[in-house]
């Protein structure tokens, strides 16, 4: 039993043609579903947003939503919703960003300033926020460290398939104290940058290089430590990282990574790791593998922030792009994109193992699950 009833939002891809990776869900979704999941267990679809392929969604400041419309046909897009008692959405207005494959956003600590990640062309976008509306871009910029005469922008979607290091892919950005971090997978790196609240500017300091062929993708950061985790896409790996705030005028690595662990048995098998997440309590630590189509458990020892891997459990679908942990810890949901359905699972708050139930709900496409 959960502590209470537990709305939710779930994401789906409404127009598979036009993202830079390749779902095989049966049928695509119509935008964004509002959900119930009750003390008992039990999800219930209550409404639906029609959107374009809402690939994330993010709290704004004014107890509304971000929805992060994906797409390579054109520049992508930022909605904002304010969301209602009964969990449906409103409308408000549409942010364009300067870059294709919009897929993250992060508010800065006083929530008047984001950082908006844009995939497919590396493309940073900063802009400043007033009572939850997104102004126009005042600082824009593509992100690599490679010689410009080294790398090459992917053409098209087949392109990138077979080619997803060929040149820089911005995955996701997260703010630290005067720093931000963004992971880019085509780089193997993580850049550091400098958060210049004066000017509200990210000032470029240095890349922190990642193994070859790994593809840093997302990052968690760890709520009493100053240690994150970067899940390692191409690598199927967990990178853990000190982070350091001494001498915070001098210029030098802010994130040094010191231990990396396998979400998977077999590392030779095709498989990607998607969301990473701690649990409430920040005592586990969970990664999804598309492919392996399993949640990796790990624990996380609470003086030091190191991983131990505890548990790999199937996740009753294919590819499971991500999942989202209720906030009494008691519950898991899996979006398994390409069977289009979601799955709950019983958590052990106490060992962090998960238990596939009964409760399985059709969706179609799902990519993104959001309480609220």
């Amino acid at each position: 039993m959960l502590d209470q009833d537990y709305p939710l939002l779930v994401g789906t891809y409404s127009d598979l043609d036009a993202l830079a990776h390749q779902p095989y869900a049966p049928v695509p979704g119509e935008g964004i579903y509002s959900m119930v999941l009750s003390a008992d267990g039990e999800l219930t679809q209550t409404s639906v947003m029609p959107a374009l392929n809402p690939a994330v969604l993010i709290p704004a400041p004014d107890r509304g939503m971000y929805a992060i419309l994906e797409t390579i046909q054109q520049n992508g897009s930022v909605v904002r919703y304010d969301v209602n008692p009964d969990g449906s959405l409103t409308q408000n207005e549409t942010w364009e960003a300067s870059g294709k494959s919009t897929c993250y956003l992060a508010l800065s600590p006083d929530e008047d300033n984001a950082v908006v990640i844009n995939y497919w062309d590396a493309t940073i976008d900063v802009t400043k926020v007033a009572d939850g509306v997104l102004a126009p871009v005042h600082q824009s910029f593509v992100q690599f460290h490679r010689p410009e005469d080294t790398w090459r922008q992917v053409e098209n979607r087949e392109d990138h398939w077979g080619n997803r290091q060929v040149g820089p892919h911005a995955h996701c950005a997260h703010f630290w104290h005067d720093w931000v971090f963004i992971p880019d997978l085509g780089e193997n790196a993580v850049f550091q940058y400098r958060w210049d609240k004066a000017n509200n500017k990210l000032i470029p300091e240095l890349h922190i290089d990642f193994a070859q062929g790994s593809g840093p993708r997302h990052m968690a950061m760890h709520p009493t430590l100053d240690v994150c985790y970067v899940s390692n896409e191409l690598f199927n790996t967990v990178c853990v990282a000190r982070l350091d705030d001494s001498d915070p005028s001098d210029v030098k690595p802010r994130l040094i990574p010191f231990e990396y662990e396998s979400t998977l048995e077999n590392r030779d098998q095709v498989s990607y790791v998607s969301e990473i997440k701690l649990s409430p309590d920040a005592r586990f630590l969970y990664v999804s593998n598309r492919g392996d189509n399993s949640l990796a458990i790990f624990s996380v020892d609470p003086k030091d922030g190191t991983l131990t891997r505890t548990g790999l459990v199937p996740t009753g679908g294919k590819f499971p792009r991500h999942f989202s942990i209720t906030p009494d810890g008691k519950a898991v949901i899996v979006a398994n994109q390409d069977s289009g359905h979601l799955r709950v699972f019983d958590r052990d708050v106490e060992s962090g193992d998960l238990l596939m139930t009964d409760e399985i709900v059709e969706i179609p496409a799902p990519n993104y699950i959001r309480f609220l």
